[in-house]
């Protein structure tokens, strides 16, 4: 039997110390505890700028309602 968590979560742009652009997933409303105290990111391809990984951000943002995890059993 299947066991799926369902959780609502924000993509949010972040930079490295050398100004590299990636995107974090960050909990809304609950943690996928596949994840326990940590989180997902997102590295972006080279030379994308913030301006175009704020852009990425959005459009995921816009159209992803929730992130689920299922874990399956044997």
């Amino acid at each position: 039997m299947a066991q799926t968590e369902r959780f609502e979560y924000v993509f949010t742009v972040k930079e490295y110390d050398d100004g590299t652009s990636w995107i974090a997933l960050e909990p809304r409303d609950g943690t996928l505890s596949c994840l326990g105290d940590g989180f997902l990111g997102f590295d972006l391809k080279r030379g994308t700028d913030i301006r175009k990984a704020e852009g990425i951000a959005a459009f995921l943002n816009g159209n992803i309602a929730k992130v689920s995890h299922t874990r399956l059993e044997p």
